[in-house]
């Protein structure tokens, strides 16, 4: 969390980020939640994070609500006396494009390892080996033309080596020559 970033519009984000986790299989129980919001804290909130901390240790249940207005109080509170300034920005726009993103179909890449056939980058429910997913099989982005260089097949003449060697060449008998 920012120094001045709106307590409530952050914990929202996290619980917005913890339902999205939940919906890929993984669960953040609310005490990891809690945790991870108490160790992002900036250092106007110390004497809050001191007294949740100790009250963790003191293996008591926190409720994240009492967290959340206890945020918004010291909040307030230094925006009163100028500690902090109110942002302008509205921080609605980042949680907007990102799920506009995902309405879109725009989806990261996956970084872990296929259960069918080991492969990185994609999971098993969408391996393209299984009858079902053939269609899903990444299509190749390459070069099927001729060279207009060299005429062999498989590059482009941006690409071509002949072509690159040719003009080191030429370049090399120019500076001879000078």
């Amino acid at each position: 969390m920012k120094k001045n970033e709106d307590p409530d519009v952050w914990i929202t984000n996290m619980e917005h980020l913890q339902q999205r986790i939940a919906e890929c299989g993984k669960t953040i129980d609310d005490n990891e939640l809690i945790m991870h919001i108490l160790y992002q804290l900036p250092t106007e909130y110390d004497n809050i994070n001191d007294q949740y901390l100790k009250e963790l240790d003191d293996k008591k249940k926190i409720e994240l609500e009492d967290l959340g207005a206890d945020l918004r109080c010291q909040y307030d509170q230094l925006i009163d006396l100028v500690h902090i300034e109110k942002p302008d920005d509205n921080n609605d726009d980042k949680i907007f494009k990102e799920e506009n993103a995902l309405k879109t179909g725009y989806k990261k890449q996956f970084k872990g390892k296929c259960q069918v056939c080991g492969k990185i980058g994609h999971k098993g429910a969408d391996c393209w080996t299984l009858e079902s997913n053939k269609e899903k099989q990444p299509t190749s982005n390459r070069f099927t033309g001729n060279c207009h260089y060299c005429h062999k097949q498989v590059h482009r003449e941006s690409e071509c080596c002949t072509k690159q060697n040719d003009n080191a060449n030429n370049a090399e008998e120019e500076q001879e020559t000078m």
